[in-house]
């Protein structure tokens, strides 16, 4: 199973994608192409080849599955846009939008002339080329003293390609890790083909699925545990409300601590094979109630069940659902329970546990000892 994190990411990046380009997108690098085509099985055999030296995050979004290298970070940001981090010179964003390619490189003239408008500068004019797997559009624009910037001037490169049904897929890469403006005209070129390289990586992996998407708000993050020892422990602490309470619960037995951070806290039970996921967050407008109702009114693959269970005078509000997913070579059930409960002091408990053909980790019963709480 792929150690991925569920958790809150603060990616105030995904906003500034909306921001640039308004109601007119340009995206992607490559064409996608039907499951099962001459192609499509050329791209499976290259990628279980791939996947034998290197492990893989499979990520489903805005209906296309992407298969990327587990490095760096994958987010779904609620803005809707998938964002990955490999490189710490620049940020990859991309979107699933309507309209071809021909309808967006027709009004390519109007676009140049509003972000002209709006301050940007044309660094690379836009250009439609062909590639392997057919046409895109590719160019780079800048605008000074963005917003949160740590640079006088800003740098994006912007790409678009075809997908299936008409629409298109938008790439744009934000250079937030590098002053482009002092590199020369050599290094700048570089950049942009490295970053080019990797965004066309990221969609030569993808391909139109049924599978139900991956929740906004996941995050994926390379696996780099904090106990490179394995030790378990019996039980755990979470301090919130800036320092001012701390929360602590017990654990079963054989449970590691993988992750601690601005997330949360990200256990693994090594005997039932369960990712287990804590965190306290404050929400204001919902109780913990409000929470699991609303989650569990989405689309879910198979809900499973909800309800509300009881321990030491304090109620969960929880639900359960299982998801179906499709491998390159098996199909696996993913069983996950979400859990909330309300604090003292408005802020809301939440736990989530997940794993792959256990149907254990949709069990309420299963969360006792992580519900089984004191707050000090």
């Amino acid at each position: 199973m792929n150690k991925i994190r569920k958790a809150v990411w603060i990616a105030a990046a995904g906003l500034w994608l909306l921001a640039l380009f308004g109601g007119l997108w340009f995206a992607g690098v490559f064409s996608l192409v039907e499951k099962g085509s001459p192609h499509e099985a050329a791209r499976s055999s290259s990628a279980e080849a791939d996947n034998e030296q290197a492990a893989v995050w499979e990520v489903v979004f805005q209906g296309i599955k992407y298969t990327l290298p587990q490095k760096g970070k994958v987010y779904l940001h609620e803005s809707g846009c998938m964002n990955i981090r490999r490189d710490e010179r620049y940020l990859i964003q991309i979107q699933l939008e309507e309209n071809t390619v021909d309808e967006m490189w027709e009004s390519m003239k109007q676009k140049r002339e509003s972000l002209i408008n709006n301050g940007y500068r044309m660094e690379k004019e836009a250009e439609r080329l062909t590639g392997k797997m057919g046409d895109y559009v590719r160019y780079v624009i800048s605008l000074e003293k963005e917003r949160e910037s740590d640079f006088d001037r800003s740098y994006f490169e912007v790409i678009l390609a075809p997908a299936d049904e008409g629409k298109h897929l938008l790439a744009a890469i934000r250079f937030d890790g590098i002053d482009v403006d002092k590199l020369d005209e050599t290094l700048r070129e570089k950049i942009y083909e490295e970053a080019f390289t990797q965004t066309d990586e990221i969609f030569t992996s993808a391909y139109p699925t049924e599978q139900m998407d991956d929740e906004t708000g996941t995050l994926w993050m390379e696996d780099k545990s904090i106990d490179p020892e394995h030790r378990y422990i019996s039980e755990d602490t979470i301090v919130y409300g800036d320092g001012q309470y701390r929360l602590s619960y017990r654990l079963p037995e054989h449970c590691m601590l993988t992750a601690d951070n601005i997330a949360g806290k990200t256990y693994y039970d090594e005997d039932n094979q369960v990712y287990i996921w804590t965190n306290v967050v404050k929400y204001t407008w919902m109780t913990a109630k409000d929470m699991a109702e609303s989650s569990a009114d989405r689309q879910l693959s198979q809900p499973l069940s909800s309800g509300e269970v009881k321990v030491n005078d304090r109620i969960f509000y929880y639900y359960t659902y299982s998801v179906m997913e499709y491998g390159t070579n098996e199909v696996s059930i993913k069983y996950s329970f979400n859990g909330y409960c309300d604090l003292e002091n408005g802020s809301i408990y939440y736990i989530n546990g997940y794993a792959d053909d256990n149907p254990e980790a949709a069990e309420a019963v299963y969360y006792l000892e992580w519900m089984d709480i004191s707050v000090l």
